[in-house]
């Protein structure tokens, strides 16, 4: 294990970027929710005064999707530079974190990163429960990412009649898709604020 500046852990910025667009993001995908529902079951009301609003609200939303992309990319690249700060046998460096967000290899990627990541925190006492919570969202990880194209297929093959279903499962996923790595980011960041002020304690 390497001793290193605590004060500002290489993810702390990206992190704290990335934890509040995920949070504004989790508010859009929500009140496009809403506002789907009320498209469904309140149709005339929803063109007399929802329309507008929610088409600037689907344009912001999608813009901030691919925001959070980059600062996701950004923020995980700089998380593995500071676990390994701390650990120098930590495997994954820049060019293999990229790699394991490739189409295809980032069915195996998810499992990996996130399986590294815990196993590295459960190594310190302090952050075992983080490192189980962590754990033990790897496999709805998988559910959130993919569920939607999968089941949405399922639906248009088998339900084609059941068009408000499809856009009323894609408002649910996406909203669950953006709460659920806001909640990932949030524990991953926070172990490694704890993890950072227990060296710089031990310093003093």
């Amino acid at each position: 294990m390497n001793d290193s500046d605590s004060k500002a852990f290489p993810s702390k910025t990206a992190g704290s970027v990335h934890q509040a667009l995920l949070a504004v993001g989790t508010i859009g995908e929500f009140l496009i929710l809403i506002f789907t529902l009320v498209y469904i079951y309140a149709n005339n009301f929803y063109y007399d005064h929802l329309y507008e609003m929610e088409q600037k609200f689907t344009v912001f939303s999608f813009v901030l999707y691919y925001m959070c992309f980059v600062t996701y990319l950004i923020w995980l690249v700089q998380v593995h530079k500071a676990i390994r700060q701390k650990h120098s046998d930590y495997p994954i460096r820049t060019v293999g974190a990229m790699a394991r967000m490739i189409p295809f290899i980032n069915l195996w990627g998810f499992s990996n990163t996130f399986t590294h990541i815990y196993r590295y925190f459960a190594l310190h006492p302090e952050l075992e429960r983080k490192a189980r919570y962590i754990q033990k969202m790897i496999v709805p990880l998988y559910f959130v990412w993919f569920g939607e194209g999968i089941i949405n297929r399922i639906l248009i093959r088998h339900f084609s009649h059941m068009e408000s279903m499809s856009m009323l499962l894609g408002a649910i996923m996406q909203t669950t898709r953006m709460a659920f790595f806001y909640c990932m980011t949030r524990i991953i960041h926070n172990s490694l604020v704890m993890l950072y002020k227990k060296d710089e304690e031990g310093l003093h």
